[in-house]
């Protein structure tokens, strides 16, 4: 507090021209009003912009699980009988499987 009160001891002329102008008031207010007031106001800019960089990340994810995907799909078409068998664990009637986790 004492450092303001310097400050404002040391620029009081000038704080008080400043404050008398008009153009700085409505300056002042404009701000004020685009700030907070305005249908598109900062802090809501902030905020979608914020939005924006979270889809774009989401994008970068699910594109890459989409490479994923085709690969696996890739693998499939080569092998329908042993991809089956490996993740859904299918077998054949008079088969036994047994399960071998490392």
């Amino acid at each position: 507090m004492n450092i303001l009160n310097t400050f404002y001891q040391t620029h009081r002329d000038r704080i008080q021209k400043l404050v008398r102008n008009r153009y700085f008031l409505v300056a002042v207010g404009f701000l004020i009003y685009v700030i907070f007031f305005d249908h598109s106001r900062l802090i809501s800019q902030w905020q979608l912009e914020r939005d924006i960089q979270k889809l774009e990340q989401d994008k970068e994810q699910y594109q890459s699980q989409i490479e994923e995907i085709r690969g696996e799909r890739l693998e499939i078409g080569k092998d329908k009988e042993r991809y089956a068998r490996e993740h859904y664990f299918m077998k054949r009637a008079d088969e036994d499987v047994y399960i071998v986790e490392d």
